[in-house]
């Protein structure tokens, strides 16, 4: 069996803080309109790093999309599956009686072929989890503290810290009662 990730990069974190700051239906508006327009990711991060039209900057990472980088998560591709993906996640946010922001996942060794996204409504959010193909893991030191809980045998179970400050202490074994 494949390791597994759930984890945030900068990226997720990045699309978080759009869809959720401010206010959400609008938000949420102006995103379908950049999606529904045919820009390529590079194109469209390249005028979010710009000034919208409230002067203010809509995207705030360096971290620029270009399709040389990488492999599965660049390209035409890519670009449909996401942009489809997050006009669905957006249709989702809006049925709500108040627009509901959309947090974002990532998910590597899951041993999948193909880019893919799995869009889920909630009660106060619409998830996404965006599953990338047989992307190698690497412990990410910036992300969000995350976990992995697994089945040793017997009764044991194993707790792997994979993203967050390293070195931390199972949060089990830390709470306070």
């Amino acid at each position: 069996m494949a390791d597994r990730r759930w984890f945030k990069g900068t990226a997720a974190r990045e699309l978080d803080r759009w869809y959720r700051d401010g206010d959400v239906g609008q938000n949420l508006m102006y995103a379908r309109e950049v999606l529904r327009d045919v820009d390529t990711f590079e194109a469209i991060v390249r005028q979010l790093n710009g000034l919208d039209v409230n002067d203010e900057h809509r995207w705030s990472t360096d971290e620029v999309y270009s399709y040389p980088r990488r492999g599965a998560l660049v390209g035409p591709q890519f670009e449909a599956v996401a942009r489809q993906g997050y006009l669905e996640a957006i249709a989702l946010a809006r049925r709500h009686p108040t627009p509901v922001p959309i947090v974002t996942y990532w998910m590597n060794g899951v041993e999948n072929e193909t880019f893919e996204m799995h869009v889920a409504d909630d009660t106060a959010q619409v998830a996404v989890t965006i599953v990338i193909p047989n992307d190698p893991i690497v412990f990410d030191r910036e992300g969000p503290e995350s976990w992995i809980v697994t089945f040793e045998g017997g009764t044991q179970v194993k707790v792997t810290q994979t993203s967050g400050p390293p070195g931390r202490a199972q949060p089990s074994t830390t709470e306070s009662d």
